[in-house]
């Protein structure tokens, strides 16, 4: 997936107060940057979490090894999107773990894990026992931006996004 020039114009202006942030998009898109930036697509409520900073790990939970598994990586940045709505944060991925997923990996993540990933549904553990793979992406310094209109018409809810 590319996004439009304008897309990217609306998104860099955005970052105008933020120099940190403007610089480093500005790199990525003039390759001088070789991380990956992300479109990660997020329901209510852990868009607003993660917005607030209450959730600082984002989950993916998956039968294949569909992005993000093996595909993100420290230092790439995410464009935090709202389902079926526009684009309203960036964020940096501070650390990620990708594994496959047993019974013992769940467990485990459940225990370590359950208050940064601020999940608070009863059947969510319960739901992710016949999943194959799992990805944990530790996120920092995100920045929430005045909602911009992004297209996106597929079902995928992460993407990584191509120059």
């Amino acid at each position: 997936m590319q996004i439009l020039f304008a897309t990217w114009q609306s998104i860099l202006s955005a970052t105008q107060t933020q120099p940190q942030w403007h610089e480093r998009l500005l790199k990525w898109y003039h390759h001088r940057l070789e991380k990956t930036l992300h479109l990660v697509i997020l329901r209510e409520p852990y868009l607003s979490r993660i917005l607030s900073g209450q959730k600082r790990i984002e989950s993916r939970f998956a039968c294949d090894r569909r992005p993000p598994f093996a595909r993100v990586n420290l230092g790439d940045i995410l464009l935090l999107k709202r389902a079926g709505g526009p684009l309203v944060g960036l964020a940096l991925v501070k650390h990620v773990i990708s594994r496959a997923l047993t019974p013992d990996v769940l467990d485990e993540i459940r225990y370590n894990y359950a208050a940064d990933l601020a999940i608070d549904d009863p059947h969510f553990w319960q739901m992710q026992l016949h999943k194959r793979y799992v990805t944990l992406i530790w996120i920092d310094e995100v920045y929430p931006l005045s909602p911009i209109p992004l297209s996106h018409r597929d079902r995928r809810g992460w993407v990584v996004i191509e120059r």
